[in-house]
């Protein structure tokens, strides 16, 4: 089971208006306007199965966000050593299945 690309392409798409709509306000609270979409994000496409699409949301993710920390100053561009240390301090979520193979295959009917 699979997103299908055109599900994907919206999903990124969403992700990069709200990036644009949040770029100047704190980063706490980007982190957790972030994390709140791809929390959700999971959850409806978590199943087994779909991890690599939930990997790409988590990289494109990710790396947009550099890119719109970078934009926010003329003089604003954030070396990636500088961004992974914030991403240490405020880590986006992970990728999570939360419908693994065991639990989907008890949900098959024979």
């Amino acid at each position: 089971m699979r997103t299908e690309k055109s599900r994907l392409r919206r999903s990124f798409a969403s992700l990069r208006e709200k990036m644009r709509r949040m770029r100047h306000l704190p980063l706490s609270e980007q982190v957790s306007n972030l994390n709140q979409a791809l929390r959700g994000h999971y959850a409806y496409y978590g199943i087994a199965g779909n991890f690599q699409s939930l990997q790409k949301v988590y990289q494109r993710t990710e790396g947009y966000w550099h890119k719109m920390l970078c934009s926010r100053s003329r003089a604003g561009y954030i070396p990636w050593p500088v961004f992974r240390q914030i991403r240490e301090r405020l880590p986006l979520l992970r990728p999570k299945l939360l419908l693994p193979y065991p639990k989907l295959q008890a949900l098959a009917v024979l």
